[in-house]
């Protein structure tokens, strides 16, 4: 699924069916003769994409990457986008009325966004083979300026908003079954979505003037800070800082687009496992929940005969992960495999750690009041995914093991449900 994005190269086909499906609705040609690398002309500049073209292109190395041969005549442009800013900040919701102390400077910086052509091309793709994904994008950039903004500028504002708009331009190149949410990924559904950061950071990085921070905290915007997240599993110093403030913002967002009290939401998933996510960013979002006092939805509760937590499943899977340690340790072995182990070790520790902080020892959900339940809820909710991810990386680290070593660490992943 991963693909370097310079020419000599294939096209990305999943890319090359969405933005011909796109020009169906709008206006994209190319803006220089497409050719080869034989030199043969596929393509004239300024023939509108077709079906035809992708037919021609089909397994053809180009000279130059095809989103650098084409642009959009209209589509997203940043005349759109500042009035999809303004919708957005007056729309009502809890996240558009704690923004409003910076929509000023948003709606200003806004107009004055570099849009290189090719991140036009892939915005106006998006928003014509999955229209969801430009309020998305535009919420994103509102958040991430309106952070850069209050925190004394560790980060430029216009950067971070423009981080906020592109960070999912790597969709584009994804199959879309595995981006429409109607069913639970599975680990193959799953590999292919863990590269779209880092098809996005090499994309920009290699046929645009984005400055390298930019490209690299695109990248960077599914990773965790204790290495849980995703493509390259960093950690805290290797995550950059305006990568640390897109992980947030990625969070705050994904929660906005369903259900009640979503900053309430947001800001509960952000703290309840200490070490994921940058305090600092954090807490802007924690801040706004705070400010918002966001009323606890009757239909999110905890059920009043919620016996089983997730603090005795997580016990469990401690328990096979040592057992499994154990057996291993005892044969003599040693390098990847171990590494797997303790990995789920140190991972399910912190859950743990995280579970035995919230102070629900053994607490039935009728004796708790009504916010208390509602913060029981969220935690089985954000702790039960934290399994389902920890099982889905070992799986995914267990690839590069033999199908016997396989077999040995299976307990590991053993019962896995999957989750987007």
């Amino acid at each position: 699924m991963s693909r370097r994005h310079a020419a000599g190269n294939p096209t990305s086909p999943e890319m090359l069916q969405a933005i011909v499906k796109a020009g169906e609705t709008y206006s994209i040609v190319a803006s220089q003769d497409i050719v080869d690398v034989r030199g043969l002309k596929l393509w004239a500049k300024g023939q509108p994409v077709s079906a035809a073209l992708q037919q021609r292109l089909l397994d053809r190395k180009l000279q130059r990457p095809l989103e650098a041969c084409l642009a959009v005549e209209d589509g997203v442009t940043l005349f759109g986008l500042h009035a999809d800013l303004q919708a957005c900040l007056d729309d009502g919701t809890a996240l558009a009325q704690a923004l409003r102390p910076w929509a000023a400077v948003l709606l200003q910086q806004v107009k004055q966004l570099p849009l290189h052509s090719v991140a036009q091309l892939l915005l106006t793709t998006a928003l014509a083979t999955r229209p969801d994904t430009l309020p998305h994008a535009v919420t994103a950039m509102a958040l991430a300026g309106a952070m850069a903004c209050g925190r004394n500028a560790l980060v430029d504002t216009r950067l971070a908003m423009l981080g906020g708009l592109l960070h999912d331009l790597g969709e584009v190149y994804i199959q879309p079954q595995y981006l429409d949410g109607a069913t639970a990924l599975d680990l193959v559904g799953h590999k292919h979505l863990v590269v779209h950061p880092r098809v996005a950071q090499m994309l920009l990085g290699s046929i645009t003037d984005y400055p390298e921070t930019l490209c690299r905290a695109i990248g960077e915007h599914h990773e965790r800070l204790d290495g849980s997240g995703y493509p390259a599993r960093l950690t805290g110093p290797d995550c950059s800082e305006l990568g640390r403030l897109l992980a947030v913002v990625e969070v705050t967002v994904g929660i906005l687009r369903g259900g009640r009290s979503p900053l309430t939401r947001a800001s509960f998933a952000l703290r309840v496992v200490p070490g994921e996510f940058d305090p600092q960013w954090a807490s802007f979002v924690c801040n706004l929940a705070r400010a918002a006092e966001e009323a606890v939805p009757d239909d999110m509760l905890a059920p009043a005969g919620l016996q089983n937590s997730p603090l005795a499943l997580i016990e469990q899977r401690i328990e096979r992960a040592r057992q499994v340690l154990t057996t291993l340790q005892g044969q003599g072995r040693s390098g990847p495999i171990l590494q797997i182990v303790e990995t789920a070790l140190a991972r399910l520790g912190r859950l743990q750690v995280a579970w035995n902080a919230l102070g629900f020892w053994g607490a039935q959900a009728r004796e708790l009041s009504a916010a208390e339940q509602f913060e029981l809820a969220l935690a089985n909710r954000e702790l039960q995914q934290r399994l389902s991810q920890l099982q889905r990386e070992c799986l995914l680290l267990s690839e590069r093991l033999g199908e016997l070593e396989k077999t040995w660490i299976e307990p590991l992943w053993r019962g896995a449900l999957p989750q987007r």
